[in-house]
């Protein structure tokens, strides 16, 4: 799992600068919850980065962090969006969300699942995203694999983003993981991801319970890498 018990704390008050160039998702989050009937489970909600979008849109959401600093930023950005009523925010893990009922949607944003170590632990949070959802109901989430350009040419330099944060990855580790540093604003955090190829992925998530109805390349329909490294977006449902 996440490598403390709050991996983002040190990280949660640049957190939403070091993303802001990130939005390609969040057209794709917000339309996956057209026609739901219920709220929106998030996970691993973080500071509201998709919730926010889906509480202005006018769904219902619960998200779910296991960052306490991340969450009581979200709250305060949903105050300021005047979309408090809208969300609620609670403390629970990937595996263990600590939240009852049943939805007709669950996302994962974010490619928040890499921060799983193993397949016990992917297959925790896949299952428990089954628990949560109705017959009907759809879960969504993308993750990512190092691509060989990645690879070639970012490995070990130091990269600078338009928000002024740096960045450093370590990919592919000996132990089969990626590493990636954060500098910004003086604060510093190293996150520890676990990439798998967009098969393994899509293996996991029908061992898990679910038939996979789509598996993209990106948020707009492309086509999945041949050889399983890049994004993949995922929509299942269970069986």
């Amino acid at each position: 799992m996440i490598e403390s018990a709050d991996a983002y704390a040190s990280i949660a008050e640049i957190y939403d600068a070091w993303c802001l160039e990130v939005q390609e998702d969040i057209g794709f989050y917000v339309g996956m919850a057209l026609g739901t009937e219920t709220k929106v489970v998030e996970l691993a909600a973080g500071t509201g980065r998709i919730a926010i979008p889906l509480a202005e849109s006018g769904y219902d959401v619960v998200a779910v962090d296991r960052s306490q600093a991340m969450l009581g930023l979200l709250t305060g950005k949903a105050a300021a969006a005047g979309v408090s009523n809208r969300i609620d925010a609670r403390l629970g893990d990937l595996t263990r969300p600590g939240i009852d009922g049943l939805y007709d949607r669950v996302v994962v944003p974010f490619r928040s699942l890499l921060h799983l170590g193993n397949d016990e632990e992917r297959l925790g949070a896949l299952r428990a995203a089954r628990a949560l959802l109705t017959d009907q109901g759809y879960l969504a989430f993308d993750v990512f694999s190092p691509t060989p350009d990645d690879v070639q040419c970012t490995q070990g330099v130091w990269c600078s983003r338009e928000s002024g944060a740096r960045e450093r990855a370590d990919w592919y580790r000996a132990d089969g993981t990626t590493q990636i540093e954060v500098e910004m604003r003086g604060r510093t955090t190293t996150l520890v991801l676990h990439p798998l190829p967009a098969a393994r992925w899509l293996e996991l998530v029908e061992q898990a319970g679910f038939e996979v109805l789509t598996a993209w390349g990106d948020f707009n329909g492309a086509k999945v890498r041949g050889d399983g490294t890049g994004d993949l977006v995922v929509v299942a449902q269970p069986v």
